[in-house]
């Protein structure tokens, strides 16, 4: 067989004569393609190289001039295990950055050579060797290491800041980045920046040390001034020292409010202000700033009215005593810049979850009005709408300031509208925890029913909110309408001129009055005369439980007066004994006499183990007690009585009001952290005074009630010639005692004593002697031995001011 017989048909086909070479020719153009791609791929790469290379390039320049201009340097340390690192520079010189002349020998690490150990500090140089120790370290995990450290330079001393950042290498070992650059400006910055600080805490000690000797000091005399005043006004005068004892008293008023504001102002600037946070009752709280307020409206002819949402918590927590200033000084505004009209307070729920309730309180008064222009700047310290309101209506502008300060510490929002003629709305909201979700009422008032039919929708919509939260339903009905046959009540609210709605349906009637005294009382007909300007909480809540008390009266018993229920009043004071606790003996027979003109018997202890010895002896419904007394302080006197109450588990919790000069923030916490309830400011007043002991007695009359005389009217003139003498004699043992403490070289007894002194001789002198003591006694109080050489000269003048009183 032939082999051509066996060449399969395709490669016949091929096998011709131009076949061959154009096979050929086809794979040369095909290598050639391939060659080609590859020689493009090739430029392309060493294109993007190129390009990364000029990046890096224009990096390293960049990093090159922000070296320059920061003075810094980079580097890198590399290292194997048990090898010397190398080190490899990146950006910037060191020995620029260490302020070194000569350059650091290349090929090794620098900043290991004596060139530039020897310029670090001394007390530097350990924490720097113990950092460069890390790249050499092995058998640990490399870790991120700074400090900072100080170098001797031709141009003075240098910050310097050195930091290390490991990065773990495949084969072993680490790499090391490291960082220095100059931080003495930084620190010069800090150093200034520090020195400012302790010069500012300074100026707040001093600030804080002022404040606490100014309101001592000032408080002290002003106690006298105004107590004496208040004393005064109950004695025989004729209408013309009547007159002038009045401009004295408003003087003395408006002195000891100016006093307040600076002080509060100066404290929220120097951020020593602290709120407390203790449960409050929000009506009550309400209650006493409007009774304290009501009587100078009430004689200027102004209508008061107060709304409280019945969905009001029982019991918030916050700051009550704040929230109190506030709408004192809101009130006191209104009440200043209203000539006539009303003034209206609301307590609004804007919406309440679990355990908050979110609130608006507002005052609002028909007054002269702010133009819209004037309203942002009423907010600034010192400034108010128009130059003449200072002239005509007094003030320091303080007042919203504070207001707004406080406010925002309670992380709240204060806001003004105002529009001239017509009258201002000044309205906070806040955010406030409850404590307790329901009002106290007495079982006997609940789920009773009572319907209101009065002409003034004000006091209506008060009525109906205070009578829900106590658990009644209301039933409102217009008197134009006639009450319908069959209709039933347990109270009937009425106008007091009404007098034919109240036969109509089977109620007990209580009528609405506007007389002065707004304290409930039965009238002739057996009506409950309750007081609707302004209509409180506490008056409402004892005239409800007097008009559903089973009936004891009868025909030949005559019914209570407004002036009977007084009386019955203080009847019911004079079994209610108050403790009081004073060391200084002029203090002591004020208080008595104000506590005696106010119908409050008391017993009098003129320090604390006396009066803790008196406690458990029984008897008293209150303790009145100073905190800064001999032996026994107040604070102490009250730890040790509530330690007492809970050792023997005594039933009743005794009331403790403090009585302090001290007006700083801390005061009050200070004295709630040692048992005490509450807390009176010095200079004690009547007014004050009834409602704080009205607040914590049950059975106090209404705050704004007017108390009776307990005493008969002492010559003014007799009563100084009485407590001049006792201030001589007492003021003569503690300079005695002061001239002891200085020959022992005591300068906390001679503080003491002479604080004492300072604290009476202002009630009937101001001799520039009494400044001077005050330098002496603040530099006695910190601790200054020096003054004591100073002293007995200074004690022979008091003596000498004695004489001439």
């Amino acid at each position: 067989m032939s082999t051509n017989a066996a060449t399969p048909d395709w490669l016949h086909a091929a096998s011709g004569p131009w076949q061959a070479p154009t096979l050929l020719l086809a794979a040369l153009l095909a290598l050639m393609a391939l060659l080609a791609l590859a020689l493009l791929w090739h430029i392309r790469e060493q294109r993007r190289k190129l390009h990364r290379a000029r990046h890096y390039l224009a990096v390293e320049q960049d990093l090159r001039g922000v070296s320059s201009q920061v003075s810094l340097a980079v580097f890198m340390l590399r290292t194997t295990p048990g090898d010397v690192p190398g080190f490899v520079p990146l950006v910037g010189d060191l020995s620029t950055v260490a302020g070194l002349q000569a350059t650091l020998p290349p090929g090794e690490n620098p900043l290991l050579a004596p060139a530039f150990r020897e310029h670090v500090h001394p007390g530097d140089l350990p924490s720097l060797s113990q950092l460069l120790e890390l790249p050499q370290q092995t058998g640990r995990e490399p870790q991120a290491r700074a400090t900072d450290f100080r170098m001797h330079a031709p141009e003075g001393m240098r910050w310097l800041h050195i930091s290390l950042a490991p990065q773990a290498l495949a084969g072993g070992g680490a790499q090391w980045i490291g960082c220095l650059f100059d931080t003495s400006r930084t620190r010069a910055h800090s150093e200034a920046l520090r020195a400012a600080r302790d010069a500012a805490e300074r100026a707040a000690k001093a600030r804080a040390d002022f404040l606490a000797t100014m309101s001592h000091e000032i408080r002290t005399p002003m106690n006298g001034v105004i107590g004496m005043l208040e004393l005064l006004g109950q004695t025989p005068l004729d209408a013309a020292q009547g007159e002038l004892l009045h401009a004295v008293e408003d003087s003395a008023g408006v002195l000891l409010q100016i006093l307040n504001d600076v002080l509060d102002f100066s404290k929220l600037e120097a951020g020593s202000l602290r709120l407390d946070r203790e449960p409050f009752d929000p009506r009550i709280l309400l209650d006493n700033v409007v009774g304290m307020m009501a009587p100078a409206m009430r004689r200027k002819g102004l209508r008061v009215d107060v709304t409280v949402d019945a969905t009001t918590a029982g019991l918030l927590l916050g700051d009550g005593v704040r929230i109190r200033q506030i709408l004192l000084n809101l009130l006191g505004n209104a009440a200043k810049f209203t000539e006539h009209g009303r003034i209206a307070v609301a307590w609004r729920v804007l919406g309440e979850d679990d355990d908050t309730q979110r609130l608006r309180i507002s005052v609002s008064d028909t007054g002269i009005g702010i133009p819209e222009e004037k309203q942002a700047a009423l907010f600034t310290p010192f400034n108010q709408a128009e130059d003449w309101t200072s002239r005509r209506y007094g003030g320091t502008g303080l007042g919203l300031a504070i207001c707004r300060h406080l406010v925002q510490l309670m992380d709240g929002e204060i806001t003004l509208g105002s529009r001239p003629g017509e009258g201002t709305t000044v309205a906070l909201q806040l955010r406030l925890p409850i404590a307790r979700r329901e009002p106290e009422r007495p079982p006997a008032i609940a789920s009773r029913h009572a319907v209101v039919r009065l002409r003034e929708a004000a006091p209506a919509a008060t009525l109906a909110e205070h009578l829900a939260a106590l658990g009644l339903t209301v039933e409102r009905v217009e008197p134009a309408l006639p009450l319908r046959d069959g209709m039933a009540a347990d109270l009937l609210f009425l106008d007091e001129d009404d007098h034919d709605s109240g036969q109509a349906i089977p109620a007990r009637v209580v009528a609405l009055t506007l007389h002065d005294d707004p304290a409930p009382a039965l009238a002739a007909d057996e009506r409950i005369l309750l007081g609707a300007n302004p209509l409180r909480w506490q008056a409402l809540l004892r005239a409800c439980t007097l008009a559903l008390a089973p009936r004891r009266a009868t025909a030949s018993t005559p019914a209570a007066t407004p002036a009977t229920g007084r009386t019955a009043d203080m009847q019911r004071r004079r079994t209610q004994r108050i403790l009081v606790a004073e060391d200084h003996p002029v203090s002591r027979q004020l208080m008595q006499r104000q506590l005696e003109q106010l119908g409050w018997p008391c017993e009098l202890v003129d320090n604390g183990r006396d009066a803790l010895a008196a406690l458990q002896r029984g008897g008293y419904a209150l303790l009145l007690t100073d905190c800064n007394m001999p032996q026994m302080s107040g604070y102490e006197l009250a730890a040790a009585w509530r330690r007492h109450e809970r050792e023997s588990a005594t039933p009743l919790r005794l009331p403790i009001i403090a009585t302090t000069a001290n007006a700083l923030a801390g005061e009050l916490a200070r004295c709630r952290e040692a048992g005490m309830d509450d807390c009176l400011s010095k200079p004690l007043q009547l007014q004050p005074l009834e409602h704080k002991l009205g607040q914590w007695l049950d059975h106090a009359g209404d705050a704004a009630s007017s108390a009776a005389p307990a005493m008969p009217p002492d010559d003014a003139g007799a009563w100084r010639r009485q407590l001049l003498p006792l201030l001589v004699t007492t003021t003569r043992t503690d300079l005695d005692e002061l001239s002891a403490a200085v020959g022992r070289g005591d300068t906390e007894t001679a503080a003491q004593r002479l604080h004492r002194i300072l604290g009476v001789l202002p009630l009937v002198t101001d001799d520039p002697l009494l400044e001077h003591g005050r330098r002496r006694m603040e530099r006695l109080r910190s601790g200054e031995t020096a003054v004591l050489a100073d002293l007995p000269p200074y004690l022979g003048e008091l003596h000498q001011l004695l004489e001439r009183l």
